[in-house]
């Protein structure tokens, strides 16, 4: 899976990439709907945000989650990515 890893209004530590990439290597199972893959971590003064973009045969699945550490923001980003990736799998090879 090709992961894009962006950063906004701060550079990330190569340590936050490895980790971004280890995290996104969970959703390997759904390696065969995945056509692409965008990562956003951005910095603010209310806290640290992580957007995760995933594009999928006909739809793209966005989530965005918020907090104060940019390591908790991925996490709950990739388990409501990876709750949306079952969903779509579900409905789409249900029948």
């Amino acid at each position: 899976m090709n992961i894009e890893i962006t950063s906004r209004h701060y550079d990330a530590s190569p340590k936050v990439r490895e980790y971004v990439n280890d995290e996104m290597q969970k959703l390997g199972i759904f390696d065969h709907l995945i056509t692409s893959c965008k990562v956003i971590l951005e910095k603010s003064k209310e806290g640290e945000k992580a957007e995760i973009s995933i594009h999928v045969s006909g739809k793209d699945l966005v989530c965005s989650e918020f907090s104060d550490d940019i390591i908790k923001s991925i996490d709950r980003a990739v388990d409501n990515i990876e709750r949306q990736l079952k969903k779509f799998k579900e409905k789409r090879y249900s029948h």
